[in-house]
């Protein structure tokens, strides 16, 4: 086994192990109703492109509608064109984001991204309100833990709150791969503290993960990943995005023994695959949330995967691995079933967590943010090979360049999954 020092971690392995692996715990995912009707429904001769519940967010009806709205399938919709948009909702070149996110910044040339709005069947989603958000979280710390996909939500949503009050980033915790740890405050009358936290497979991992030179990773199933951990109990609203991180090479330990591997060939260990150590992680990690939990209510949002786009008919490092200009329309793209599979672990196990805590009156609510199908269909929202400020202004865009066919232009999709982390938490408030 790699030397690893747990104390960089927290360790779990005193626990039984029985009780995060036994199947007979898994809970089916709720069912959601399609194409139903809420108060949020588009009327006849009314906007049929947003609903202005969120401007009574901290009311019981807002929050009435909100959970209305989450007892509908969102995932069933599709995307639409939006004339009413006349630009970006808000400027990425002075925010504190990512550089290769900054699309409208870097140049990419068809804005068309910009104006296709998620309409979910028989109910509208509105668009965030700034303003009434930071009045709904007022005093309330927001994490985003996970991998680049967390941090890609976290830096849209601050942008965006930006647009009506200027966050101070008071912590910047930077190593080679990137932002480790950052914090902004949202000064007082709000007083809202926004935090992302790097922890790709939520436990601790030495490899790819930490250096891009290592092409496999040793993954410590029983070491949840500090800082989130220390500082679970002061978060409010704590958003989870993990997953493309899992299948990748490994080699699994728990309590300090080889448990199997994933992709391995050269490793004479059982292959037990990566879905069954999602779920493990998954499940441990809200099992760790539920327990360690003290403060009062909290919201868990786990979000499913949101998937990449490289065109496999090209390389990764071609012009076109990801250009295509608009959404795929019904029929025309399926959620990949590795894609599918990632999915359902979340939803279980947020529902099996949601049955748990459903047996005492306060803590912790858990919602899964279901993001695969509707992301699956935007193609076109990707960075691609625009990644650098005004890159290929005056030249074109050479046959072999790099790519980010992952992550999403932000402002772009990425907005619409905020929006709807919007509903989540008005419904608990």
């Amino acid at each position: 086994m790699p030397t690893l020092a747990l104390a960089h971690g927290h360790h779990i392995g005193s626990r039984d192990p029985s009780r995060v692996t036994a199947p007979g715990r898994v809970a089916p995912p709720p069912r959601r109703r399609k194409g139903c009707i809420s108060d949020a429904t588009p009327q006849p001769g009314k906007d049929r492109g947003r609903d202005s519940s969120d401007a009574t967010a901290g009311s019981p009806r807002g929050r009435l509608q909100a959970t209305a709205w989450l007892q509908c399938d969102y995932s069933d919709g599709k995307w639409v064109w939006d004339d009413s948009v006349t630009g970006p909702p808000y400027d990425s070149e002075n925010c504190d984001m990512k550089s290769t996110e900054k699309c409208v910044v870097n140049g990419k040339p068809d804005k068309g991204y910009l104006h296709w709005r998620w309409q979910p069947a028989g109910a509208n989603l509105s668009a965030l309100d700034p303003a009434g958000f930071l009045r709904l979280v007022r005093g309330k710390h927001l994490a985003f833990v996970g991998d680049s996909a967390a941090r890609n939500q976290a830096e849209a949503l601050v942008c965006y709150l930006s647009t009506v009050a200027r966050p101070e980033t008071v912590h910047r915790y930077e190593e080679r791969l990137g932002r480790k740890f950052w914090r902004w405050i949202f000064p007082a009358p709000h007083s809202v503290n926004v935090s992302t936290y790097w922890s790709p497979l939520l436990v601790r991992a030495e490899g790819h993960s930490e250096d891009y030179a290592m092409t496999k990773e040793a993954v410590i199933l029983d070491a949840l990943t500090e800082p989130w951990t220390a500082d679970v109990d002061a978060m409010d609203v704590m958003v989870i995005s993990v997953g493309h991180w899992f299948p990748r090479p490994a080699m699994y330990y728990e309590d300090g023994e080889v448990v199997g591997v994933y992709s391995r060939p050269d490793i004479n260990k059982t292959d037990i695959g990566y879905l069954g150590v999602y779920r493990k992680v998954i499940r441990r990690t809200l099992e760790y949330i539920n327990a360690n939990s003290t403060g009062g209510d909290k919201l868990v949002v786990v979000s499913t995967i949101a998937p990449s786009h490289f065109d496999a008919k090209v390389s990764w490092n071609h012009r076109d691995a990801c250009s295509r200009a608009k959404p795929y329309e019904d029929g025309e793209a399926e959620v990949a079933a590795a894609d599918a599979e990632l999915r359902k672990v979340v939803l279980e196990e947020v529902a099996t967590a949601s049955t748990a805590r459903r047996q005492r009156s306060w803590g912790v609510r858990f919602e899964a943010l279901d993001m695969t199908r509707l992301a699956t269909m935007r193609p076109d929202g990707h960075p691609g090979p625009y990644l650098f400020a005004h890159a290929y202004d005056w030249r074109p865009v050479p046959e072999t360049v790099a790519n980010d066919c992952l992550h999403w232009c932000a402002p772009g999709v990425v907005d619409t999954f905020k929006d709807i982390l919007t509903k989540i938490i008005v419904a608990g408030v």
